[in-house]
């Protein structure tokens, strides 16, 4: 429990010794992200500003994708996977029967 314990405190210092202009940068990629600076931290003390960025940047594009209907939905998808694996198997049987 001391070495999670220590994990926190090394956590809670760095956000504590944040700079201004990142904790501005933490600030607007929360907002971006629907979320606060204090949820957002771990993230962003673990994996680093410019991956949490491009993962919330991905993740808003991929939304907004969706709501513009420029995705497959899964249904269709999952069928179209289904009529491949079948037409394969049907053509492995002819080649071996």
């Amino acid at each position: 429990m001391a070495v999670m314990d220590s994990k926190l405190n090394k956590q809670a210092e760095a956000f504590a010794a944040l700079t201004a202009e990142d904790r501005v940068r933490l600030d607007k990629l929360a907002v971006l992200a629907g979320s606060t600076a204090e949820d957002l931290w771990p993230a962003v003390y673990r994996y680093g500003f410019q991956d949490i960025e491009e993962s919330v940047r991905a993740d808003l594009d991929a939304q907004a994708e969706r709501a513009a209907g420029l995705t497959i939905p899964h249904e269709e998808v999952m069928a179209n996977a289904q009529r491949m694996i079948d037409s394969h198997g049907k053509q492995r049987k002819r080649r071996v029967g």
